[in-house]
């Protein structure tokens, strides 16, 4: 009567087709913007996949797209700036470009490789689990390891033993002195029958 009762529902994988657009759209939001908006891609990883790690690079792919985005942004080149100040803003233009650059390749390559991974595993879309299996973490956790017990193996227990009797003294000297006896009589015996 009493089990684990019903499993939790899984989600289901969504159909391929919507998979196909999404990276299709997510990929080419992080390079037709030319990695401003690759926070944006790096937001649906850190959603989709749910680990430290993703938000941890959303954050600083938020971070550097706002940062150059500013930068560029602000130290445009107008033909008002004069030539000390062009300079100042072509080292800045020379760091911050790569870096720009860097996150509209990298961000959709790190996307599609991890849309298409999370999508592979294969108990995470509806595949029951074996029976009677540990619960599993839910949806896009990594598995906790559960803890193992180990029970002492079972030693059998001994049989009581009814306790020895002490020894009695007067009934020693007894079965002393009918041994005696007996022995008496058994020499008797023996002597009257020598005699016949």
């Amino acid at each position: 009567m009493h089990g684990h009762g019903y499993a939790p529902p899984q989600p289901k994988r969504p159909p391929t087709a919507l998979l196909v657009a999404m990276r299709v759209l997510f990929v080419a939001l992080a390079l037709l913007s030319f990695g401003i908006l690759a926070w944006g891609t790096m937001l649906r990883i850190a959603i989709m996949r749910r680990r430290r790690l993703d938000w941890l690079l959303f954050w600083v792919g938020l971070a550097l797209a706002i940062t150059a985005f500013v930068v560029i942004g602000a130290f445009g080149s107008d033909a008002e700036i004069d030539a000390s100040k062009q300079d100042e803003m072509t080292a800045l233009d020379y760091v911050f470009l790569p870096i720009l650059l860097g996150l509209a390749i990298g961000v959709p390559i790190h996307y599609l490789v991890a849309d298409i991974r999370h999508y592979q595993e294969p108990r995470a879309w509806g595949t029951p689990p074996p029976p009677y299996a540990a619960p599993t973490a839910p949806y896009g956790l990594p598995p906790q390891p559960q803890p193992t017990y180990t029970y002492p193996p079972v030693q059998p227990q001994p049989q009581p033993q009814p306790p020895a009797p002490a020894p009695d003294k007067p009934r020693i000297d007894q079965v002393r002195a009918e041994l005696d006896e007996l022995s008496d009589y058994l020499r008797k015996e023996k002597d009257r029958g020598q005699g016949r």
